[in-house]
C-alpha cells in the first residue's frame, strides 16, 4: 500500500532562518496571506500552546503539531 505524506516545518527552525527577513508566506484561516507581523503572532501563539511543527497542507488530517507531523494517509 502506497502512503502519502505531508510536509512540515519546524517552528524553531523557520524562525531561526527567517531572521531579518519577512514571513510573508503564511496563509491564514480566510484564505489571504498573513502580513509577517500576523504571521509572528501567529507562530507565537502556536509556540505558546507547544507546537513544534506547522503543516504545509490544511488538509492534513491528523496532523500532530507537537513533534509528530503527517501521519500518513494511504492512497488506494
Amino acid at each position: 500500500m502506497r502512503v502519502k505524506k505531508h510536509l512540515s516545518t519546524s517552528i524553531e527552525g523557520l524562525l531561526r532562518n527567517m531572521k531579518g527577513k519577512k514571513i510573508n508566506f503564511i496563509e491564514g484561516e480566510d484564505g489571504k496571506m498573513m502580513t509577517d507581523l500576523e504571521a509572528r503572532q501567529e507562530i507565537a501563539r502556536l509556540q505558546a500552546k507547544g507546537h513544534k511543527l506547522i503543516p504545509s497542507s490544511v488538509d492534513c488530517e491528523g496532523f500532530d503539531p507537537f513533534g509528530g507531523g503527517c501521519p500518513g494517509h494511504p492512497i488506494e
